[in-house]
């Protein structure tokens, strides 16, 4: 018998509540678990406090997938589309009240016990920290999805409650184009309301399948939805079509580069999209060399010359894609807006945050933790124009979630070439307003761009800062 909880789960101090997936699985004939106890730090949590299905179905393991771990296995689900629903466990955090004032990590641990009376228990740790607060960069999910006009597995109103919980300050639904065909006016007006409370700013986008369902592309700034039929049109009519929509504020991401179903990059290459997930779903590798990282470097790559003539760039991007199958995974992608974002009315805030999603303002973080840097005062997702030899003043920035040992490498990239520049390790989560690190290199001759890639406990991936000499 084996329980599967997520190895990371984090939220806000002083939540309301904990939403916590778990799963179980089985080479034998047990069907269901009963949940007997809870413990948290070791002490019992009153039944009061928990919510949870009076039943857990155990999911049977195929024949070949026993020898291997059950987490694994997990993973191949969301490719085989398997409908193995999680179970959900909420905890409501306000009713323990020693807790709801402490930060720091906290150990959960489960006993469930089947129908003949045999027990198996599973422990997770829960951090209580909360996403960093910066003026200008703001945590948003860019990807979700609901019950009502989609294919998810929660009401509109519930996720918004779990992601205030989690901290997130913007959120994208983006329905299935076939799903919410009809509906768009009403969604549109749906997320205007969850955004009242002023908690979070929730936004319309859509998921759009490409001609013949050969991927999948993200919509942001979309008004209405009449005139994108699903899986219809190639995936760079679509790209440029958005790009000339009136107010040059909607944009593209491509989704889940190799996910389900995978973009065709060999055969059909784009261009001139905003965004690229770079961390998308039940993703397991994030190191330099996970394909979907390696994949964003070689896109940059092939597109940079491009960047100057058109101001479109393959920006990292996050998207969890939360549907109903797997638990929520919590990435964060960071969105670089005005100072008094927040302050402002529904439609202004989702025209800034459209317009900084086209033009690339982003940074892609694991587990929430804010790394990014300025070139003279630049953020990722701009270009600037200098002569050779000018000043760069690169400034690294680090406001991290979880404790541990940190690795920064700064990159530079050109034609035909890719190098490391700078490199630092720290341990902790750094600090607030003023930088970590300060950087100074003379400009080069030729069109450039960098980029900054953090690893350790949580891994970030920014955008990058463009460099064209002048004259060129």
């Amino acid at each position: 018998m084996k329980i599967i909880l997520p190895e990371f789960l984090r939220w806000q101090p002083g939540a309301e509540q904990w939403a916590v997936p778990v799963s179980a699985w089985d080479t034998g004939p047990t069907r269901y678990l009963r949940l007997r106890r809870v413990w948290l730090d070791g002490r019992p949590v009153a039944g009061r406090n928990i919510i949870f299905p009076g039943v857990m179905p155990v999911y049977s393991l195929s024949a070949g997938a026993r020898a291997s771990d059950p987490a694994a296995f997990l993973a191949t689900l969301g490719r085989e589309d398997k409908r193995y629903a999680c179970s959900w466990l909420i905890l409501k955090a306000a009713g323990l009240p020693v807790l709801h004032a402490a930060g720091g990590e906290h150990y959960l641990e489960l006993e469930f016990i089947t129908f003949t009376g045999m027990t198996c228990r599973a422990a997770t740790p829960i951090l209580l920290a909360p996403l960093p607060a910066h003026p200008h960069w703001q945590p948003a999910e860019l990807q979700m999805h609901n019950s009502s006009h989609d294919d998810g597995h929660w009401s509109p109103a519930a996720v918004v409650k779990e992601l205030v919980g989690r901290g997130y300050r913007a959120l994208y639904f983006t329905p299935h184009a076939d799903l919410i065909a009809g509906f768009w006016e009403e969604f549109t007006h749906l997320c205007r309301d969850l955004s009242s409370t002023g908690a979070i700013a929730v936004f319309p986008g859509l998921e759009l399948a490409t001609r013949n369902s050969a991927g999948h592309l993200l919509l942001y700034g979309l008004k209405a939805l009449e005139g994108w039929p699903n899986a219809r049109d190639p995936g760079q009519e679509i790209i440029d079509r958005v790009n000339r929509l009136p107010g040059f504020a909607a944009s593209v991401t491509v989704s889940h580069p190799f996910g389900r179903p995978p973009w065709p990059w060999e055969a059909d290459p784009v261009v001139d999209y905003s965004g690229l997930e770079v961390f998308s779903g039940l993703q397991w590798h994030f190191d330099q060399e996970s394909r979907p990282l390696q994949l964003w470097r070689r896109e940059v790559a092939r597109l940079s010359a491009r960047v100057a003539l058109t101001g479109f760039l393959p920006s990292a991007r996050a998207g969890s894609d939360w549907h109903q199958v797997l638990p929520y995974q919590g990435y964060v992608t960071y969105v670089y807006l005005p100072g008094n974002w927040e302050g402002l009315p529904w439609q202004e805030k989702k025209y800034f945050l459209d317009l900084a999603l086209r033009r690339g303002n982003t940074v892609a973080s694991r587990r929430g933790g804010l790394a990014y840097f300025l070139i003279n005062g630049q953020p990722p997702g701009t270009l600037i124009t200098l002569p050779p030899g000018a000043i760069l003043e690169i400034k690294v920035y680090w406001q991290g979630v979880v404790e541990g040992n940190y690795q920064f490498l700064l990159f530079q990239g050109g034609r035909n070439m890719e190098k490391t520049i700078w490199q630092a390790e720290t341990r902790g989560t750094g600090g607030g307003p003023r930088p970590a690190w300060t950087v100074e290199l003379a400009a080069p001759g030729e069109i450039s761009y960098y980029w900054l890639y953090v690893s350790g406990p949580d891994q970030v991936l920014t955008s990058p800062v463009f460099f064209r000499p002048a004259g060129r």
